[in-house]
C-alpha cells in the first residue's frame, strides 16, 4: 500500500499548502485546533482500514477461490476500467444510501459537522461507518475478481480526491465549474457540506461526478461564498471523544 500512502501524504502536503496560502473561506481557528481531532480520527480509521485490507489480501486473493466474472477479460485495461468504475459507483451508492438511512446518518453526521471545512475534515468519519462501508465493497472486490493492484490505484486516487475536494482552496470559479462536469472540486462539494437540506441531499459522488450526472443529484452553486456549513442541530465544537459518542446521543438530521 506505499503507493496509497504516497498519494496521501503528497496530497496532504499540496494541497494543505494551497489552502493555507490561497485560502477561499478565511480562517477563524487557529492550525491545530481545526485539524487535530479530524487527524485523531483519521488515524484511527487508517488502522481500521489496514486491518480490512490484510484481511482482503489474506483471504479474497487466493487461487482456490473464486476468480470472479473479470477473471476471463484478456484485457488488463479493461479490467482496470470497469474495477474502477464499478467501485466509484458503489461510493456513490453508499454515500447516497447513508444520507437516506437514518441510522447509518447518526454515524455520517460526524463528517458533516465541521463547520470550517478543510483538508482534516477528508479524515473526519466515524470507525463505524469506516468498518461498515468496507463490507459490501469487500464483497464487490470478491465476486468480481478486482486484481489488488487495480483496487489500491483506484483508492490511491479516491484518497488524493478527498483532500482536493475537502480543501479549502479557493480554486478559480470557472475552472472548478468546467472541472466539476468530470471530478469532484472544492466548490461542487462545498454545496454537498451546506447546513440546507436540498443541497446537503446533492453531489453524492466521491471522485467521477457522472454519477450524480445520470441519477440527477447534481448541484452546481452558483455563489459558494454564501455557504454555511455543518448539521444545523450541532452547533457546539466537538473533540475525538465527543464526536465518537455523536452516533448514539442525538438522533436528529
Amino acid at each position: 500500500m506505499e503507493y496509497k500512502s504516497l498519494a496521501v501524504v503528497s496530497s496532504i502536503v499540496i494541497f494543505g499548502i494551497l489552502e493555507t496560502s490561497i485560502p477561499f473561506f478565511p480562517y477563524h481557528q487557529t492550525l491545530l485546533k481545526r485539524v487535530i481531532h479530524n487527524l485523531i480520527l483519521g488515524l484511527v480509521n487508517s488502522l481500521v482500514v489496514n486491518i480490512t485490507i490484510i484481511l482482503i489480501l489474506k483471504f479474497l486473493w487466493k487461487p482456490t477461490l473464486s476468480l470472479g466474472f473479470f477473471y476471463d477479460l484478456n484485457s488488463p485495461w479493461l479490467h482496470f476500467i470497469l474495477s474502477f468504475l464499478l467501485l466509484d459507483l458503489y461510493m456513490y451508492t453508499w454515500h447516497r444510501l447513508i444520507h437516506t438511512w437514518d441510522f447509518a446518518w447518526r454515524f455520517h453526521k460526524v463528517h458533516h459537522t465541521d463547520r470550517w471545512m478543510n483538508i482534516s475534515t477528508a479524515y473526519r468519519f466515524h470507525p463505524g461507518e469506516v468498518i461498515v462501508s468496507n463490507i459490501p465493497k469487500i464483497g464487490l472486490i470478491y465476486l468480481l475478481g478486482i486484481t489488488p493492484n487495480a483496487w489500491i490505484l483506484y483508492e490511491s486516487l479516491f484518497a488524493i480526491s478527498l483532500v482536493f475536494h475537502h480543501s479549502n482552496f479557493a480554486l478559480p470559479f470557472k475552472i472548478d465549474k468546467f472541472l466539476s462536469y468530470f471530478i469532484v472540486t472544492p466548490n461542487y462539494h462545498r454545496a454537498h457540506h451546506c447546513q440546507l437540506t436540498k443541497y446537503l441531499n446533492s453531489n453524492y459522488t466521491s471522485l467521477l461526478t457522472i454519477w450524480d450526472i445520470i441519477f440527477q443529484s447534481r448541484y452546481y452553486p452558483p455563489q459558494p461564498e454564501t455557504i454555511q456549513f455543518g448539521v444545523p442541530e450541532e452547533t457546539r465544537d466537538f473533540n475525538v471523544i465527543s464526536l465518537l459518542k455523536l452516533p448514539f446521543v442525538s438522533v436528529n438530521k
